[in-house]
């Protein structure tokens, strides 16, 4: 039991980690994701030659260079080399593969990254190989033996400079002390004499300081610029070297030199002088022996120097190349995209396929004016070709509604002269009832084979500056006086409203929408004894158009009943008609490069005509 609840809990978390890596793999796959992994990879790569140079120049602003930062940017860099590296193979392998396959957009995608690789390559090899002789030219000139011998010999000269300071000031102490040896039993007995003597000797000899002190440190003479009262600056060690008789230099600051003896014929009695160096003397000096001590460093680890910049200038030159071959490729996607999708949409197009569009690139270029030029055609094709289509069934349509008219008006008046004959002749009501019934139902047979004419015969519109406002206005007035028991509302918000169109075929139209509307509120009021019928007509233009529109509440379109098949010939939903008035409306307003719309309301009907404003 317990080991089949171990296997369902290592079963399910091996299937967890399974769904996990498929997201994780399914993300990185998009395109988009992909594609931002890209842009920030390249970001971090024109970013981290920047932070080598500052790293291996030791010129971060908040850090010193120490070797684990200079190895971090290394890996980094590597890191970052394998990203881009990865990158770039990955696109190629996947660009051979398209071709292989013969996917739309493959050779060219081919051909582009190689022009591209070779543009960037041939460049960027020039300019290292050019870099690394310049660099290996300037190494022999900064790391020249000559260079190295003049360091050296700065060195020595600055070294016998401060040399010579200590082998006067020792020469001032011999002679001064033999002196004061000399005239001891003279100077002194009288301590005025010795402070003189010193006074003079400093003087004479352009000493700083000196004064004459005993062992336990009293001051017998001094003179200069010593301050203090007692030998500060002298310990006990150099005491005992100057009681070997040596003389012995006692300077612990960097501006002067120092020298200690003992008085040979005065008993525990010493002598000390000393004369200041220029402090900028003393500056220079410890600077030529500082910078010759690191040229002779750097001299000697020259080889490192030049092999780690070797390995810094390859890596940085690599990052660069692929940053270049990378930004090559995403251009070519950019560029190639679009392109693919013209020949994939051409080959729709080819097939048949009118309603298909290039996407629409964001650029503001040829590319996108092409892709815009390409739809606008595509659209148009399409346009023609429903309006050819449209032409042909009205054609056709025609050309049956002549053929009807004609074989049935032949027979229709023999018909009706015959039936008129024997009513006139009968005697017998029941005939002349038959006869009546005859006469009518040839009137109605008449009248559609009018409409069928009308249809057949419709001639091609002839425009006129028009004011439409009054035309509608004129039609409601009309049918207002013949149907009083409907209610007319007509609703415009310009008294003049001029358009090119063909007053007699937009009368027709209008006339018959509004004519529609009364038969179905007639109809409707067979059912609904206390309905008040109301047609509304509504003129209102936006932007380029103008729109007329007639609303009832009537009926209503049946239930089911396709909006678009009501506007086809012979399709309708009355009781007794051809079928051909909202017909004869569409072919009306389409010579009139207009839209014709009808729309089921919750309570009855609305017919809507959009014209251009020009056409």
């Amino acid at each position: 039991m317990l080991y089949e609840n171990k296997l369902d809990k290592n079963y399910f978390v091996h299937s967890a980690f399974l769904k996990l890596i498929k997201k994780i793999s399914f993300w990185f796959n998009k395109p988009s994701t992909n594609r931002k992994i890209t842009i920030l990879l390249i970001i971090l790569s024109f970013i981290a030659p920047i932070i080598t140079y500052l790293v291996f120049t030791n010129s971060l602003l908040f850090f010193k260079t120490t070797p684990v930062i200079a190895i971090t940017t290394i890996s980094i860099d590597i890191a970052l080399l394998l990203g881009l590296c990865f990158k770039v193979i990955r696109k190629i392998i996947i660009t051979l593969s398209d071709r292989r396959k013969g996917n739309v957009g493959s050779k060219i995608s081919t051909k582009f990254i190689l022009t591209f690789a070779l543009l960037v390559l041939i460049p960027t090899i020039t300019l290292s190989i050019f870099s690394s002789l310049f660099f290996k030219i300037s190494m022999k000139g900064w790391f020249n033996e000559r260079v190295l011998h003049i360091a050296e010999q700065s060195n020595i000269v600055a070294e016998a400079y401060y040399k010579e300071h200590l082998q006067n000031i020792k020469t001032d102490a011999s002679i001064m002390g033999k002196e004061i040896d000399d005239k001891f039993n003279t100077i002194f007995l009288d301590l005025n004499k010795l402070n003189n003597f010193v006074y003079t000797q400093i003087k004479l000899r352009e000493l700083t300081e000196a004064f004459v002190f005993k062992k336990g440190g009293a001051v017998l003479a001094k003179g200069g610029f010593t301050i203090s009262t007692t030998p500060d600056l002298i310990t006990g060690f150099d005491l005992i070297e100057a009681d070997k008789g040596e003389i012995v230099f006692t300077s612990k600051r960097k501006d002067r030199v120092r020298a200690l003896i003992k008085l040979q014929n005065i008993q525990n009695t010493y002598l000390s002088v000393g004369r200041f160096i220029d402090p900028q003397i003393i500056a220079q000096i410890q600077n030529v022996k500082d910078e010759s001590m690191v040229y002779k460093k750097m001299y000697e680890q020259r080889n490192n120097i030049e092999t780690t910049f070797y390995m810094v200038f390859i890596l940085i030159s690599l990052l660069i190349l692929l940053i270049s071959i990378l930004i090559g490729l995403l251009f070519a996607d950019t560029l190639i995209t679009p392109i693919t999708n013209l020949i994939k949409t051409s080959n729709q197009i080819k097939s048949g396929n009118l309603s298909v569009k290039v996407p629409q690139i964001s650029t503001k270029d040829e590319m996108s004016l092409l892709i815009k030029t390409f739809n606008g055609m595509t659209e148009k094709l399409k346009s023609q070709r429903i309006e050819l289509k449209k032409r042909e069934r009205n054609a056709a349509w025609s050309d049956i509604a002549r053929r009807i008219a004609h074989e049935i008006k032949n027979p229709l008046t023999p018909i009706q002269l015959s039936a008129e004959y024997l009513r006139s002749k009968s005697k017998n009501k029941e005939d002349k009832s038959y006869a009546d019934t005859i006469i009518n139902k040839v009137s109605l047979i008449e009248n559609m084979v009018d409409e069928f004419s009308k249809f057949a015969k419709l001639p091609k519109p002839k425009f006129d500056r028009i004011n439409l406002n009054k035309l509608c206005s004129d039609l409601m007035l009309f049918h207002k006086k013949s149907n009083k028991n409907i209610n007319f509302i007509y609703i415009n918000k310009k008294n003049s409203l001029f358009m090119n169109v063909d007053d007699l075929q937009m009368s027709m139209a209008i006339s018959n929408l509004i004519q529609n509307s009364i038969e179905s509120i007639n109809e409707y009021k067979n059912k609904n004894q206390k309905l008040i019928g109301k047609i509304k007509l509504s003129i209102y233009f936006k932007k380029n158009y103008v729109y007329i529109k007639i609303e009832d509440n009537g009926g209503g379109l049946p239930k089911n009943f396709s909006k678009n098949k009501i506007l086809e010939p012979y399709i309708t939903t009355k009781k007794s008609g051809t079928g051909l008035g909202l017909a004869i409306v569409l072919r009306i307003i389409e010579e009139h490069n207009g839209n014709f719309y009808i729309e089921d309301n919750k309570v009855g009907t609305s017919a809507l005509i959009e014209l251009p404003r020009k056409h």
